[in-house]
């Protein structure tokens, strides 16, 4: 393996010939200073167990390229081609000038390492432990999510159901060749060997209806004739088959099945990314893949805390894991109204954290007063309607209490119409939190919230950052989509810890 006192010196080498010609400054340059100071080869021993077998790169020289990978959103065989002919590429990865640059095979091998160790977030730890000791982290976050599309294509019910028995026959194939011979045999079809759908009429719904309840079959017998043999890869490829067979079809009350006419909320939309998920943004806005979920520093713009869900996981259930990873103690937490539900105000009022989050509105049916419109007095003990009519709140300790206007009340009352349909009137539900929720609401129309919220813009330009010059994510699973996220954030702290001169070289 070359050491890192060869690599340093074959710097100036490049440096003397082609100095003219390279960048004094941006986020190469940030990388070459980093490499054998904020990180060395010292650091990834743990990733070698061995003596024998050593990469012929030095590990310190693979996380650098892996770094320059990340942020500017290029191809294994993309960083491979400029670690051979780009001379600042070269230059910040300490390479000699006649060198041919780093196979991607390596630099594959290097980062599956990393994610094996658990050392995926090790980059981000280290380069916010530099800005730590360099006292440039504050105390405030602002924190959001967005969403990231996969790599793969999205399947339909037929092409799910057909690629999950294809993929449990060929682990059969190689497990029990007689018994899949047995199992193959049993099947009501015998084309999922081939790709593609399979050649009925579609326009017809007799041959559509037909084909479903085939493959549902067929995924049954599968499952069965697979039940008893414990080998680890089939049991996971039987359970995703499972799920694909049942989540998309319902009983059509005649003895068979049929396509429901609903998407379940955790529906698997393919096989060779079981992880992910159809997310939206909006009603309009939607895509299939996965979440990411970020904590800004309002002062540094560095990012202090990353996660990556499933699409289909809340805002505001992923916040407390954001704050426990934060190196440092945070005062205040900027949010939209997916993190001020009652459950994080109560827990970040514990902790003396203040949240500065608008209260989720109240649900009412359309047409209707909410709840947001009575007025709610806990030391009175009173709810007032918006017709002024007053109901009393229950003393009792239950975690849900209700205050109710009563039939007599409804009745007569001119605005009945636009409050209630129920005969015996105008209930309202009191939280037992209700004091947070009623202190959030007021505050939010105050010119201090207004001004602290401002803020929460900040987060939308990191969001936007993140995913810039990768539309999609390129690893599958969400274990390796959080591996990706952390090593993304640890490339652009990395640029903006340069561009701060925290790092200069």
């Amino acid at each position: 393996m070359r050491g890192t006192a060869e690599t340093q010196g074959s710097l100036s080498q490049i440096e003397v010939v082609c100095g003219d010609l390279l960048d004094e400054d941006g986020f190469l340059v940030t990388l070459g200073a980093a490499r054998g100071t904020v990180f060395d080869d010292a650091d990834f021993e743990c990733l070698y167990a061995s003596r024998r077998g050593r990469p012929s790169h030095p590990p310190s020289v693979l996380a650098a390229l892996l770094l320059a990978q990340l942020f500017y959103g290029v191809s294994d065989r993309e960083a491979e081609r400029r670690s051979r002919f780009d001379l600042s590429w070269k230059a910040a990865l300490g390479l000699p000038l006649e060198h041919r640059g780093i196979p991607h095979v390596c630099l594959v091998e290097f980062r599956a390492r990393l994610v094996r160790a658990g050392m995926d977030a090790w980059l981000h730890e280290r380069l916010t432990g530099v800005a730590k000791r360099a006292g440039v982290i504050g105390h405030r976050r602002v924190v959001d999510s967005t969403g990231v599309a996969d790599s793969v294509i999205t399947r339909d019910t037929v092409s799910l159901i057909r690629s999950a028995i294809r993929r449990c026959l060929a682990l059969l194939d190689e497990i029990d060749p007689d018994g899949a011979t047995r199992c193959r045999a049993s099947l009501a079809r015998d084309d999922y060997d081939r790709d593609g759908k399979p050649e009925i009429c579609w326009a017809s719904p007799e041959e559509r209806a037909a084909l479903i309840n085939e493959l549902f079959a067929d995924g049954c017998r599968v499952i069965i004739a697979c039940g008893g043999i414990d080998d680890p890869a089939l049991v996971v490829e039987l359970r995703l088959l499972g799920v694909v067979t049942a989540q998309d079809v319902e009983d059509d009350g005649a003895g068979g099945i049929r396509l429901a006419q609903r998407v379940a909320p955790e529906r698997v939309i393919s096989v060779v990314d079981p992880d992910a998920r159809h997310g939206h943004r909006s009603r309009r806005d939607r895509y299939d893949g996965y979440k990411l979920h970020i904590s800004v520093d309002v002062d540094s713009d560095l990012f202090m805390a990353g996660q990556a869900t499933r699409a289909t996981a809340g805002d505001g259930e992923i916040l407390a894991g954001l704050l426990d990873d934060d190196p440092v103690a945070v005062a205040e937490v900027i949010g939209d109204t997916h993190y001020g539900n009652v459950e994080n105000r109560r827990v970040l009022a514990s902790q003396g954290v203040e949240l500065t989050a608008p209260a989720p509105p109240a649900s009412a049916s359309k047409g209707y007063f909410s709840k947001d419109e009575f007025t709610i007095d806990l030391g009175a003990g009173t709810v007032t309607c918006p017709a002024g009519q007053i109901a009393t709140i229950p003393t009792t300790t239950a975690s849900r209490r209700q205050a109710r206007f009563g039939a007599r009340v409804c009745a007569g009352c001119p605005l009945r119409d636009r409050c209630t349909k129920r005969s015996g009137g105008r209930t309202v539900d009191i939280n037992r939190d209700e004091e947070l929720l009623i202190e959030a609401r007021q505050t939010r129309w105050t010119p201090e919230f207004r001004h602290r919220y401002r803020q929460r813009a900040q987060v939308e330009r990191k969001n936007a950052q993140l995913k810039s010059r990768r539309a999609k994510l390129p690893w599958r699973g969400v274990r390796k989509a959080n591996a990706w996220l952390q090593l993304r954030m640890a490339a652009l702290n990395l640029d903006n810890l340069g561009r701060s001169m925290i790092l200069a070289g």
